[in-house]
């Protein structure tokens, strides 16, 4: 079986799993980042590292869009889509699954963000994953190959 060539720049606009160095992770201490080893969609990369989404950033501005100065009691938080850049130094590995369109983990590896906006998510991979099992279980059907066979 010949399996298609994968470079770095597939990951772009794709779901990975990242894993961290645990020091890194551990000193970066980023909101929405509950473990080492999580799911984020990658937007791009540099020579510094990798980009990746956070969907709901929240910050509290401390001034309003005139410069005046937000009493403390009257700030409000606000939700942000973000960039964050993880540098190559701090990942300890990537994992890409070019046949899937999102990480469809056996075990629990969480989303970066909150767990109320990416519920719909989790049904979609839920759902992805239903269809596989049925799908494999079909008498007569075989599963797709890719590639090309190598006999002759």
């Amino acid at each position: 079986m010949e399996y298609a060539r994968v470079s770095i720049d597939d990951l772009v606009g794709r779901q990975v799993m990242v894993h961290m160095h645990a020091q890194a992770f551990t000193d970066l201490n980023i909101q929405g980042f509950q473990a080492p080893r999580f799911r984020a969609v990658v937007l791009g990369m540099d020579n510094l590292g990798l980009w990746i989404e956070h969907p709901e950033y929240k910050i509290m501005p401390v001034y309003d869009d005139e410069g005046e100065y937000i009493p403390p009691g009257e700030r409000k938080e606000i939700v942000h889509r973000a960039a964050i850049l993880l540098l190559w130094a701090t990942i300890k590995t990537i994992v890409f699954f070019p046949d899937m369109e999102a990480v469809v983990p056996t075990e629990d590896v969480p989303v970066i963000g909150f767990s109320q906006v990416r519920e719909r998510e989790r049904e979609i991979e839920e759902e992805r994953a239903n269809e596989s099992a049925a799908s494999a279980k079909k008498p007569g059907k075989r599963a797709k190959r890719t590639g090309k066979s190598r006999k002759k």
